[in-house]
């Protein structure tokens, strides 16, 4: 090894530990001693504890009253990269993923990183562990009631929290929502201008604020109008999928003689399990019974057949205005707590052609007959 590419140990662990902090593995788990440090390393204390200076002098690292380190809050004074997290529950989502990227995207080009972490419960300690570490979270809410005692640490604006995909601003926390229920309305119209007057509504979602008004929404729009159909909510636990559940729903409807013509799915999985429950019986979605759902969750046009869904805004500008809040560090809330756009898109696709479902009718009736016969 030459003499130009000698580098000192104190400035190769700095270096190493300065990649860790920032990308978030000491912001809940405390950063080991200096002694457990220098035995990972292999190197003495003080060669560690010259490494650790290094980067309380860089401003990532803050000693504590005890003599430990600690990374770095902004409220602690002038910091150059801030550590925010995403915390979203232990099951898989497609909103989610869609969530997770457009936080993703409205972090580029700044000092940060976002830091996906999982957690189970509103008890689960890491959701406490991850406040009191990260100078922001971005939340996604598990599908239980919020116990006042969380909702008052989630509101401490010590600890900036915005609740995304879901409205928890009676709690007094912001919020961002891109799918206000109101606009469920939107699909329940273009399904009357088909003809529809028989209108199911199936739920497989665990059971959540946004999937009871988007429910409330279809029983207000059908009573107005007077139209029928059965409301079927058989939510899956907290971590099931909604998918096989909703196929197994639909084939034990298909079992009878249904009259609804067409069916509002609160959500893309529960669509996805009923179209192909549909398609199993040789049944095809939209020719023969109309199928929507309320969030494409962009993956609606690549189903087959294509499924008609309220489609997503971009959320990023909304994001990008959490974002300075949480950098401006321990400042309170300015502006609505609840944002969300004042319009939704509605993309018509092949699950809800023209007409009234009469092939599913009349393949009953057939059905019927053949078995009649025998």
């Amino acid at each position: 090894m030459t003499e130009k590419s000698f580098v000192p140990n104190y400035k190769r662990i700095a270096e190493t530990l300065r990649r860790r902090i920032l990308h978030g593995n000491y912001v809940i788990k405390p950063i080991p001693s200096e002694r457990q440090l220098a035995e990972e390393f292999g190197v003495n204390y003080m060669t560690v504890r010259r490494s650790l200076r290094t980067l309380q002098k860089d401003q990532l690292l803050v000693r504590q009253p005890n003599g430990r380190m600690q990374v770095k809050r902004i409220q602690q004074g002038a910091k150059d990269h801030l550590n925010f997290a995403f915390l979203m529950p232990t099951m898989f989502s497609y909103t989610l993923q869609l969530w997770r990227n457009a936080i993703e995207r409205a972090t580029s080009g700044r000092s940060c990183i976002v830091r996906p972490i999982l957690y189970m419960h509103w008890d689960d300690p890491i959701l406490i562990d991850s406040m009191e570490g990260f100078d922001g979270i971005f939340l996604s809410s598990v599908p239980e009631p919020l116990p006042e005692f969380i909702a008052d640490r989630l509101r401490q604006p010590q600890h900036p929290v915005v609740v995304v995909d879901h409205d928890f601003s009676n709690y007094g926390i912001p919020s961002i929502r891109i799918f206000p229920p109101v606009f469920v309305q939107m699909l329940l119209n273009h399904l009357e201008s088909l003809g529809h007057t028989q209108i199911g509504c199936l739920n497989t979602q665990p059971e959540d604020s946004e999937v009871r008004e988007r429910i409330e929404q279809w029983r207000l729009w059908m009573a107005i109008h007077r139209f029928s159909g059965r409301l079927v909510n058989s939510p899956v636990r907290a971590h099931g999928d909604p998918i096989p559940h909703a196929y197994e729903v639909m084939d034990k409807i298909l079992d009878s003689e249904p009259n609804e013509t067409a069916w509002f799915c609160v959500t893309t999985p529960a669509a996805i399990g009923v179209m192909r429950a549909l398609l199993d019986r040789g049944l095809m979605p939209g020719r023969d019974l109309a199928v929507c759902a309320t969030n494409g969750e962009r993956i609606a046009s690549m189903l087959n057949p294509p499924l008609t869904a309220l489609e997503e805004m971009d959320p990023t500008p909304f994001i990008t205005y959490c974002l300075d809040w949480m950098s401006a560090g321990g400042q309170a809330w300015q502006g609505p707590l609840l944002m969300q756009p004042a319009q939704v898109a509605l993309v018509i696709r092949e699950s809800t052609q023209p007409g009234e479902g009469r092939g599913l009718l009349a393949g009953h009736r057939e059905r019927k007959a053949r078995s009649a016969s025998r």
